[in-house]
């Protein structure tokens, strides 16, 4: 059976841990060549040197998403070191940002609220999505995909930047299917719930099997698995969706969060 991205050039970006190194892993394996993105240059070679030692193709760029700059330099050299870009994956998300600033809407710093719109936003989808357009236009099965939150879905005490940000991810997300129609780009997005980070979580009280939820934590090979479905000519039919990998806990409105 043939490579199911045989072809393919994939920029994921956030992609030297976590769903992100998944994504890119996965990707590779199926016959991509992938551009391997993050701030954290040791991370990200080691991810390239993963890919590369399984017979894969990947190099490592060293991404700011909070920068235009280096947004628009990553794709520049993405193109020129693998000759074009068919897939976008905006992953990034300024996570250690997050996690400082749980704290309700109105404590806000606007320096704290703008850095989180950034980072999810603003420089992952907007600055992403306007500087890979032309390349994904110029290449045959080009899509985007943007990798959302429960978060977007419900309200949590002490995320509304981030529900924000994901929240006009979903929204951007069909925009841009629309306007990518006429050029040949598919857009979707995959709104993630609860998964392992690595970071230590134990998943106790995830899952009590009611109203479809599953009994387990989902994985960063969960959301690898659905990406890569969507990033294929498999659903060259499919663009404009908002497609949930949260273990069926939205199906009654139990809304988990992603870790």
């Amino acid at each position: 059976m043939a490579a199911r991205l045989a072809g393919k050039v994939a920029l994921v970006s956030g992609s030297t841990r976590g769903i992100g190194r998944s994504i890119a892993e996965m990707f590779a394996a199926e016959g991509a060549a992938v551009a391997v993105t993050g701030r954290t240059e040791e991370k990200g070679h080691k991810v390239v040197s993963r890919i590369t030692e399984a017979g894969g193709t990947a190099a490592f760029f060293r991404l700011d998403v909070t920068d235009e700059g280096s947004v628009e330099e990553v794709i520049a050299a993405t193109v020129e070191r693998f000759g074009s870009l068919t897939t976008l994956i905006n992953n990034a998300a300024p996570t250690d940002v997050v996690a400082t600033t749980v704290i309700p809407v109105h404590q806000y710093s606007t320096e704290d609220w703008n850095r989180i719109m950034v980072g999810a936003l603003t420089g992952n989808v907007f600055w992403a999505s306007k500087h890979a357009w032309p390349h994904l236009a110029a290449a045959d099965g080009a899509s985007i995909l943007n990798i959302s939150s429960g978060q977007s879905l419900a309200g949590f005490t002490g995320f509304g930047a981030y529900a924000a940000a994901k929240g006009g991810m979903n929204s951007l997300t069909r925009v841009l299917a629309v306007e990518g129609a006429a050029d040949s780009i598919r857009c979707n997005c995959l709104v993630v719930g609860r998964v392992q980070s690595g970071r230590g979580d134990s998943g106790v009280g995830v899952g009590k099997a009611t109203g479809g939820r599953l009994t387990r934590m989902g994985t960063p090979n969960d959301v690898a698995y659905a990406a890569l479905w969507l990033s294929s000519d498999e659903a060259a039919y499919v663009t404009g969706d908002l497609i949930p990998v949260d273990g069926g806990s939205s199906i009654n409105g139990d809304v988990a969060l992603d870790a």
